[in-house]
């Protein structure tokens, strides 16, 4: 998953809408309607992956993201 915090694309997104990277991953997850269930002992990032709500994706950044499947996965579990 890591991997994917550095990708330009996600960067560039989530620069535009002043969030992180991981906020427009969970973010395309809700809008694209998979299921996402994002895990973390850290209370700020508790905090971080509740606020996606607040802003929404434009179907262009959709497609954007979604075009770089890669076919992999990206956790172990």
């Amino acid at each position: 998953m890591q991997t994917l915090f550095n990708d330009l694309t996600i960067s560039s997104i989530a620069a535009a809408h002043e969030k992180t990277s991981a906020q427009i991953i969970l973010r395309w997850h809700l809008q694209a309607g998979n299921i996402s269930i994002p895990g973390s002992s850290n209370p700020d990032h508790i905090q971080e992956n509740c606020e996606i709500f607040d802003f929404e994706l434009s179907a262009d950044e959709m497609a954007q993201l979604t075009a770089i499947d890669k076919n992999e996965r990206f956790a172990d579990y």
